[in-house]
C-alpha cells in the first residue's frame, strides 16, 4: 500500500522518465547482450512497466485502450492497414523515380517466409504502440496535452531506433530523430483521432510490412520480391527523406480531417488544447 501512495506522490513526468530510462537501460544492455536483443524483450520490459504503475493506479492494463472490442476498431485497423500499405509504396515510388533506381521482381514469392513476414511486423507494430503511445503518452496527454505527449515521445522513439552502443554522428541523430519523430507524431495523431491505438497499430503494420518489401535505397538493396538497381551517380539521400515527409504530413492531413475515422471512446485531448 506504502509503495502504492509513493508511485502516485510521483509527478507524472517523473514516472514517464522512469518509464523511458528504464527501456533505453534496456536497449542498451540488449545490444551488449545479443540474445536479449529481441521485440520479445522490449515489450516483456513495457508490459512490466506499465502493469505496475496502472497497479499502483488502481487500473487494468487493458485502460491503455490497445484491444480491439467492436466492429468500429477492425474497421480501424484496416483503414490504418491500407493507408500503411499505399503510403510507403507511394514514397517508395517517388524515391525510386527521383534517384533513376529500378526495381527487378525476383521471381519466387515464398508464401511461408511471407506469413512469418506479416506475424514479426504485425508483432513489432503492436509492441512499438504498445510501447510509445500506451502508458507514457496517454499519462502525458491526460496530465499535459497533446502537444507535450506528441513531442515529449519523439525523442525515446528515435533512442530506440539507434544502436546505442554504436557511435554515430549529430547529423544521423538528428536525421533519425526527424524521420522517427514525424512517424511518432502520425501515429500519436491516430489516437487522438480514434481514442484508442487500433488505428496507429495498422498504419505501421502496413508501413512496415511494405517497407519490407519493397526496397527504396542501396542500404536495403534486396527483399523478397525486389532488387533494387540503383546507379550510384544519381543517388541522393533527399530523394528519400523528401518524399516520406512529403507522404507522412499528407496521411497526417488525411487522418485529422477524414470523416471516416471514428472514435471509440471519449475524447482525452486534441490538437486545439
Amino acid at each position: 500500500m506504502e509503495r502504492k501512495k509513493l508511485i502516485n506522490q510521483l509527478p507524472v513526468w517523473l514516472r514517464v522518465g522512469v518509464y523511458f530510462t528504464v527501456i533505453i537501460i534496456g536497449a542498451y544492455i540488449a545490444g551488449v547482450v545479443p540474445v536479449l536483443d529481441s521485440i520479445f524483450f522490449y515489450f516483456g520490459i513495457a508490459l512490466l512497466l506499465s502493469f505496475l504503475f496502472l497497479k499502483a493506479e488502481g487500473k487494468p492494463l487493458t485502460s491503455l485502450d490497445f484491444m480491439p472490442a467492436c466492429a468500429t476498431d477492425g474497421k480501424n485497423f484496416f483503414i490504418g492497414l491500407l493507408i500503411g500499405l499505399l503510403a510507403l509504396l507511394t514514397s517508395a515510388g517517388l524515391t525510386i523515380w527521383f534517384n533513376g533506381s529500378r526495381l527487378i521482381f525476383t521471381g519466387h514469392a515464398d508464401p511461408v517466409f511471407l506469413l512469418i513476414l506479416i506475424f514479426i511486423h504485425l508483432w513489432s507494430s503492436f509492441a512499438q504502440e504498445f510501447t510509445y503511445r500506451g502508458y507514457p503518452f496517454q499519462r502525458l496527454l491526460t496530465w499535459y496535452g497533446p502537444w507535450v505527449a506528441q513531442l515529449a515521445v519523439t525523442l525515446p522513439f528515435a533512442v530506440m531506433h539507434l544502436k546505442l552502443n554504436t557511435a554515430i554522428t549529430g547529423q544521423q541523430f538528428f536525421m533519425t530523430w526527424l524521420t522517427t519523430g514525424m512517424g511518432s507524431i502520425l501515429y500519436g495523431l491516430c489516437y487522438l483521432r480514434t481514442g484508442k491505438l487500433i488505428l496507429s497499430i495498422g498504419l505501421h503494420f502496413g508501413w512496415n510490412l511494405a517497407q519490407a518489401l519493397v526496397p527504396r535505397s542501396p542500404e536495403e538493396g534486396k527483399t523478397m520480391l525486389f532488387t533494387l538497381i540503383q546507379d550510384g551517380r544519381h543517388y541522393h539521400p533527399l530523394h528519400v527523406l523528401l518524399p516520406y515527409l512529403g507522404i507522412t504530413a499528407i496521411m497526417m492531413f488525411f487522418i485529422w480531417k477524414s470523416s471516416t475515422l471514428q472514435k471509440t471512446k471519449k475524447e482525452t485531448g486534441n490538437l486545439a488544447s
